[in-house]
């Protein structure tokens, strides 16, 4: 028996390491990434720098990874709100519930961006004066002993456009050591003739550091474009934590992550603050960005995987 999961460990990592590239055939070249959901969710995610593939154990899994809903018993709730880059014209809200049912998981997620960016960024009179996005998915997923899979699938509403997609995702864990992979977008979402999201592969691993810390580190890919990520949470007490991290594109600086979360009696509140370092800096009214979210787990249907 042994033996057999061990061939399994390696056949699962063969397919995992091929999975980018056997996914990326076929899909087009003339795209854009299209959507702010490439931003990330969850204050807890987003202040760990969102090293979170591999790691992926609250409601947010339904984005970073699907597999991940399988590592939690009963019901779980949450959800996020924050303005990207600290513009005031944009608001981005994100919401997810899951119910996992000894080795099954069965998830929902909602996701809108509005924007009316006239004002700060020069966009009066342009098709991008009021822009919306909306997102929604549905998320199964199942867990057998240290390996976990996930499959979501997305239908997305832009202002003029619409399309579905689908994301694959699989968690391995072993004597505290986790290996998240993620594919979101698969071979591209189609929104008209000239426009696509591209799709994007996350890798990371996480490890649990004397049941009172977590570490993590992922790479994450999209066309030709690379951004290295590394995160922690530290438990002083059960019912606190404080987490940092820092992200490293392929072009540019690091931008640096912190923040900090309380959990009482299944109810957790996050706070996370993320530098901008990016393109968007230089914009007047621009500044960082401050992420809440909150989420609430109860109840328990067996065994969690």
């Amino acid at each position: 028996m042994e033996e057999k999961s061990k061939i399994l460990v390696i056949s699962l990592a063969v397919v995992l390491l091929a999975l980018p590239f056997v996914t990326a055939q076929g899909a087009a070249e003339d795209s854009t990434s299209g959507s702010i959901f490439n931003f990330g969710t969850d204050a807890k995610s987003l202040a760990m720098g969102g090293s979170f593939v591999a790691v992926a154990d609250n409601y947010s899994a339904t984005y970073w990874n699907p597999a991940g809903l399988t590592q939690f018993s009963g019901v779980q709730l949450g959800g996020m709100n924050l303005q990207p880059y600290g513009i005031g014209g944009l608001n981005f809200s994100f919401g997810g519930g899951a119910v996992t049912i000894q080795d099954f998981a069965f998830g929902a997620s909602y996701g809108q961006l509005s924007a009316s960016m006239s004002d700060q960024l020069g966009y009066s009179g342009t098709d991008y004066e009021s822009y919306s996005e909306t997102m929604i998915g549905g998320t199964f997923a199942y867990g057998i002993d240290f390996a976990n899979f996930g499959v979501n699938v997305k239908s997305y509403q832009f202002t003029g456009d619409s399309g579905f997609g689908f994301d694959l995702g699989t968690l391995m864990t072993f004597d505290g050591i986790s290996l998240g992979v993620a594919a979101t977008d698969v071979g591209g979402v189609s929104l008209s003739d000239t426009s696509t999201v591209k799709s994007a592969y996350r890798l990371g691993v996480a490890a649990e550091l004397l049941d009172r810390a977590v570490a993590s580190a992922e790479v994450d890919l999209q066309g030709n474009s690379r951004l290295i990520k590394a995160g922690f949470e530290i438990l002083p007490i059960d019912q606190f934590a404080v987490r940092g991290g820092v992200q490293v594109p392929s072009s540019g600086g690091p931008s640096f992550t912190v923040g900090a979360g309380i959990n009482l009696a299944g109810l957790t509140v996050d706070i996370a603050w993320l530098q901008n370092n990016t393109e968007f800096s230089g914009y007047s009214g621009s500044g960082d960005t401050l992420v809440l979210s909150a989420g609430f787990q109860f109840g328990a249907f067996g065994e969690s995987a």
